[in-house]
């Protein structure tokens, strides 16, 4: 009976793997009012062991650390204050009144609704990010598949307005000579994002069984999140300009993104599936940088017919 698990009553054993009663000589029976106690017990053991037993074998070979949870969370927590730095300047410190202002580079600047909205998905994203690790670290699985349940609308509310920002800076182009070349630009600058976010979540949600994929994937997210408030501190903290600046933090993302997979597959002894969010990354990187390019305006100009 070695990995049996055996529930005594009386003279009677019962065993939950099987669902049979093992007499057991010498000691007094149950009573008729334990059995009830003895299923329910029974049913709680089933329960528990069909979620250890039905883990796949990729998530089994090694669970996911407590050092790696911390991790995310230091990692997510720095995240939250790089925003904070990054739109200090051009968003946090107009809070409340929200008023038009200039810029220090002369644009007219006007608030809207649109960007209101996608600050709280922005933050609420980053915000569910740095919770769900925390749940589990803590061992609140539950609370952790209830937050999970709701992503799946939070991250439809992220895309939607990641696409009402990039609509409405395309809506601020008025010269019409400039109008193919700012549209390729706007497209490169936002649209790889949009669709590498999309991929990353929904691979998120397809492993969400398989726990060190699962995990990865999710939080991969986060690098997508990275080069609009990196490339606002470049601009207002070291004098960068705006293509300039986004340039640079594409670099840093890539490198970011090359150390956290290299340090994974280190400790797991295989390809870490950040190597995903490698290639993405850099493949946001060779988008910028081929902007300008005659194949990327066609491109540019296609996908912003659909904006």
């Amino acid at each position: 009976m070695q990995g049996e698990f055996l529930i005594k009553a009386g003279d009677e054993t019962y065993n939950a793997n099987s669902g049979d009663f093992v007499v057991v000589p010498g000691m007094a029976p149950y009573t008729f009012a334990q059995k009830p106690y003895i299923m329910k017990l029974t049913e709680l053991f089933l329960k528990q062991k069909k979620e250890i037993t039905s883990v796949t074998p990729i998530s089994n070979t090694r669970f996911i650390s407590p050092a790696f949870i911390i991790r995310m969370i230091i990692g997510i927590v720095l995240l939250i204050v790089l925003a904070h730095v990054g739109f200090y300047k051009t968003y946090i410190r107009h809070f409340p009144g929200f008023e038009d202002n200039v810029r220090h580079d002369g644009r007219q600047i006007h608030f809207t609704w649109v960007m209101h909205f996608h600050g709280m998905m922005m933050i609420g994203w980053l915000l569910m990010l740095l919770v769900q690790p925390i749940f589990i670290l803590k061992g609140k699985v539950k609370l952790h598949r209830i937050v999970g349940r709701l992503s799946y609308v939070l991250a439809l509310l992220v895309l939607i307005t990641m696409y009402l920002v990039t609509r409405g800076a395309l809506d601020r182009v008025v010269v019409p000579e400039e109008q193919a070349a700012v549209v390729a630009r706007r497209m490169a600058l936002d649209v790889p994002a949009i669709i590498f976010f999309t991929i990353l979540y929904i691979l998120a949600i397809v492993y969400r069984h398989r726990t060190l994929l699962h995990s990865r994937y999710m939080i991969s997210t986060a690098f997508m999140l990275i080069s609009p408030p990196l490339a606002r501190v470049l601009r207002a903290y070291f004098d960068y300009d705006r293509e300039g600046s986004v340039d640079l933090s594409r670099t840093i993302i890539v490198f970011i993104a090359l150390a956290v997979t290299v340090g994974d597959s280190l400790r797991l002894k295989r390809i870490s599936s950040f190597a995903l969010v490698l290639g993405l990354v850099l493949l946001n990187k060779i988008i910028w940088d081929i902007k300008d390019t005659a194949f990327w305006q066609a491109i540019g100009s296609a996908i912003g017919k659909l904006f």
